[in-house]
């Protein structure tokens, strides 16, 4: 499913040029069509799980690392 660049923002709670600035980054890629930005659910979604390890205070690397590598944080042994 994909969804309005406008959208994005009201849900996740960002501005226009923080999208943009994660667009540039290569976290998110927006689907220009008929004049307006389309984002993937998949891009609402990992982007969501970043902004909320970024507002723990984690660097957007980590962040991103954590989203994207979610089995790498649990090692083998220490599963409590």
């Amino acid at each position: 499913m994909y969804f309005p660049a406008e959208h994005l923002l009201e849900r996740l709670q960002i501005s226009a040029a923080e999208l943009s600035d994660f667009e540039q980054k290569g976290i998110v890629k927006g689907i220009p069509k008929a004049g307006r930005v389309f984002y993937s659910s998949r891009d609402m979604y990992r982007l969501r799980g970043i902004l909320l390890f970024m507002t723990r205070g984690l660097p957007l690397e980590e962040a991103t690392r954590r989203v994207d590598h979610p089995a790498e944080e649990v090692a083998p042994g220490n599963r409590g």
